[in-house]
């Protein structure tokens, strides 16, 4: 199957073909038809986690952020992390693929459009990667759907605003509370950040992350902070190695 990520400079010439079953793709996404409307979608969930809730909950949020309310003030999951964007998440973390990134991205921005009743945010801010692991890994796939959905939706990339300052360990199979202490001071905020700002990143499942982030955004005064991913994936279900 041809890939058009792969081909970058001619990939106006190519026709829009599915990247899940190589038919003809929808009007500007790799994916038809039949294959979209299949995924995952995220149709019902707490506007606070994204966590699923059952189907006309509504706007209620759920349990646990009625009784922890998160740092930040609501999240958003355009899809849930299962078959086949599991596969596409991990395609463009750990292999490169830097085209399934353009389409996640594009997936996301379909769910938000469709969504969104309120004013978007002034800037989008992916989670950032420190040093070392960027070195490693050669991009950073945060700022990959980040770098998507500026383009689409017309929002400032704030990248440059903030940084990770502490190489923290792997999160993989450690509790919640293991991973808020891997990621206490892991961030810092460089200037002086717009008052609403959406954070990036390819999936929440503890939440611990963006947590951390938005606790370093709050002490710079940000008032609205929002969180968007591709997919949320429930705790017990990791998403490969955290960042």
């Amino acid at each position: 199957m041809v890939d058009r990520g792969d081909f970058p400079g001619e990939s106006l010439l190519l026709p829009w073909c599915c990247t899940l079953c190589g038919q003809a793709g929808l009007p500007g996404l790799d994916l038809c038809a039949a294959c979209h409307a299949d995924l995952p979608w995220s149709r019902s969930a707490c506007p606070g986690c994204a966590a699923p809730l059952p189907e006309g909950a509504g706007a209620w949020r759920c349990g646990a952020c009625l009784n922890r309310p998160p740092v930040w003030d609501g999240a958003f999951s355009a899809l849930h992390y299962a078959p086949p964007i599991d596969r596409l998440i991990q395609e463009l973390k750990f292999h490169g693929r830097l085209s399934r990134g353009r389409l996640l991205g594009d997936l996301l921005t379909q769910a938000l459009t469709a969504a969104r009743h309120t004013p978007w945010p002034e800037t989008l801010i992916p989670v950032p990667l420190h040093r070392a692991r960027l070195k490693e890994r050669g991009f950073n796939q945060s700022r990959e759907l980040a770098l998507r959905l500026s383009h689409r939706l017309g929002i400032t990339l704030g990248d440059s605003w903030v940084e990770r300052i502490q190489p923290t360990q792997p999160q993989i199979g450690l509790s919640a509370a293991a991973r808020r202490r891997n990621l206490r001071d892991a961030f810092a905020v460089r200037g002086k950040p717009p008052a609403h700002v959406a954070i990036l990143d390819d999936v929440l499942t503890t939440g611990s992350t963006v947590a951390a982030l938005s606790t370093a955004l709050r002490a710079a005064d940000v008032t609205r902070i929002e969180v968007w991913t591709v997919a949320r994936s429930a705790p017990d279900h990791p998403a490969g190695p955290a960042k």
